[in-house]
This record gives structure tokens, C-alpha cells and sequence, in this order.
């Protein structure tokens, strides 16, 4: 009986070889025919491939040609709402109004406190600057003329999805950042905002 078990064990093991080694041969064989020489003694994978290029219509532009063209700061600009605060439909405060040209109001305390800013392209992102406090503004205890208008005071960022992230930075006054007005504008303006 062991004898019976050993014999089997070893027509099977010898079975499998064969297969694996056909196999082996079946691969070379593909790789044969996909690789033929031509006069040149090159191979078709060092050939160029001649494709005939559609080229588009005169009114029609390629997707290199709009990606070229469009601003992204264009691409992005439109009314955004503060994610954390979805109530705020009507845009008393929590909302963002990207603005390609111009300045535009920004909220940092809803019924008191209201900037100007513009926005400004920086590679992927948009700085905001300062460029003075609004007429609806009615805090006048806040510095608002010594602020720098030079430096950014925040940061917007595209996420993939298409929204944007509002990084704060804070006011500066003679280069540094003005810590009693820090926070200005943190609570209401940090966060992601979606297009409205």
C-alpha cells in the first residue's frame, strides 16, 4: 500500500513539471511572435507608432487649450458657505464671496464687525488681504488703520471635491501678527466652504 501511495505521489509531482514546463514554452513562444526583427535588427517595441492625430475644429478648443486659458481664480469665483454653519442661507455672515477683480465684504462678527479683502492668486491657492474695514463696520475700539493691507490674513486652499479651506491667519501690525485682533475673524471666516 505505501508503495501504491509513493508511486502516485510521484507521477503526479512529474504531471505538474510537464505542465509547467509547457507553460513556460507557450510564454516564450507569445513573446517570440510579438517580437520580430525588421531589417534594421531593432525590435517593434523601439519602432515609432504612427497614429493619425484628429485634430480639432477651428471653433473647438482641446482640453490643454481650456486648462491653459482659465484662470483658476475665475474657475473658483462665486458665493461659498461656510460648512459648519449651513443655517446662514441668506449669508449674514457665514459666507465667502471669491471675487476675481475688486474687493469684497468679509464678516468676522455678524452686526458689528465687517472688512474689505481681495483676493489673489498664488500658485493652487488665493491669498486674502486686508484693504480696510467696512462701512458697515460698528466697532471703532479696533486699530483698523494700522493694519497691514500687504500681507495676507488668510489663506484659501481647493480641496478635490471642489470645495474651499479657509486657513486664518491673522492681522499684522508692523510686521507682526497684531495678538489682541487675532482672533478676529477665526471663529467666523476658518473652515470649508461649498459653493452656494
Amino acid at each position: 500500500m505505501r508503495t501504491l501511495i509513493i508511486l502516485l505521489c510521484f507521477t503526479a509531482c512529474l504531471v505538474s513539471c510537464n505542465n509547467s514546463n509547457k507553460e513556460k514554452d507557450d510564454l516564450s513562444a507569445e513573446n517570440d511572435s510579438l517580437e520580430y526583427k525588421n531589417d534594421l535588427g531593432t525590435s517593434a517595441q523601439d519602432q515609432p507608432i504612427n497614429v493619425e492625430e484628429e485634430t480639432p475644429k477651428e471653433n473647438e478648443k482641446t482640453e490643454v487649450d481650456r486648462s491653459e486659458n482659465s484662470n483658476p481664480v475665475t474657475a473658483i469665483s462665486g458665493t461659498y458657505l461656510n460648512t459648519e454653519h449651513q443655517e446662514d442661507t441668506s449669508c449674514k455672515c457665514y459666507c465667502l464671496e471669491v471675487a476675481t477683480s475688486g474687493s469684497t465684504e468679509l464678516c468676522l462678527k455678524e452686526n458689528e464687525m465687517y472688512i474689505n479683502a481681495r483676493f489673489q492668486q498664488d500658485g493652487n491657492n488665493i491669498n486674502i488681504f486686508y484693504t480696510g474695514k467696512s462701512t458697515r463696520t460698528t466697532a471703532e475700539n479696533i486699530p483698523w488703520d494700522r493694519f497691514q493691507t500687504g500681507t495676507p490674513i488668510a489663506i484659501l486652499s481647493p480641496e478635490p471635491n471642489g470645495d474651499l479651506k479657509l486657513d486664518w491667519k491673522g492681522f499684522r501690525i508692523d510686521g507682526e501678527i497684531a495678538i489682541d485682533y487675532a482672533l478676529l475673524g477665526k471663529k467666523t471666516l476658518e473652515g470649508t466652504y461649498k459653493k452656494k
